[in-house]
């Protein structure tokens, strides 16, 4: 979250792409097998986060979920997912 506040001002498109980076980084280190519902959760509250953060950018709360979903149509997150099977 501090660097979210740090980085607040970036343009929308250089901030998605860096966060986007931490995404996968962090979905391939803990996406095993069972734990599928611990990083649907995480990408979850970092979209909650991301839309805080960008609402904090000007006076007026402008963003919306509605508004955040058409923003994520043009700059996409990473989706969680399993990478690794310990099973098999």
């Amino acid at each position: 979250a501090e660097w979210l506040y740090q980085n607040m001002h970036t343009e929308i498109g250089d901030l998605i792409k860096q966060i986007n980076a931490k995404l996968a980084g962090h979905y391939r280190y803990y996406g095993v097998t069972d734990n599928s519902n611990g990083i649907h959760a995480f990408g979850y509250r970092i979209r909650r986060k991301i839309l805080e953060v960008l609402n904090r950018r000007s006076q007026k709360n402008s963003l919306t979920w509605e508004g955040f979903a058409k923003l994520e149509e043009r700059f996409p997150l990473v989706n969680a997912r399993i990478y690794v099977n310990i099973y098999g």
